[in-house]
């Protein structure tokens, strides 16, 4: 094989269903950021006498570099699905609400700031896609 050409990757390990694995269904997830990791806390959005809640039911931590692969992996499964069947149209309803400006004591630090540009600009983008 010629030195510029890569060899096909190999998986780095085999893939084995642990005896308890559980396939559950999600339809709502909720974040919680520490320093160390992210926890992704799953549940079904569901309805008593009329009114919607949310059963959370599973959480999965992983650690920041984890998380950033995983964005990765997500971004990249969700535009394949949309370039074969098109946008995902998200309900105005359930669209992610535009960031509250810093308030108080956090007004002057710098690291909030960018943080609430930041969220904007996600926003935008995720909307306009």
């Amino acid at each position: 094989m010629p030195e510029n050409q890569e060899s096909p990757q190999q998986p780095f390990a085999d893939f084995r269903r642990d005896e308890d694995f559980e396939a559950l269904y999600a339809n709502n997830v909720q974040f919680q950021p520490s320093e160390w990791d992210l926890k992704a806390i799953f549940g079904e959005v569901d309805f008593e006498n009329g009114k919607p809640f949310v059963q959370q039911h599973t959480s999965i931590a992983m650690p920041w570099l984890q998380a950033k692969i995983l964005l990765y992996f997500l971004a990249l499964h969700v535009g394949a699905y949309e370039l074969g069947n098109g946008k995902i149209v998200i309900p105005a309803g359930v669209l992610p609400p535009e960031p509250p400006l810093p308030t108080g004591e956090l007004e002057s630090n710098t690291l909030a700031m960018q943080v609430h540009e930041y969220a904007k600009k996600m926003r935008e983008m995720f909307i306009l896609k």
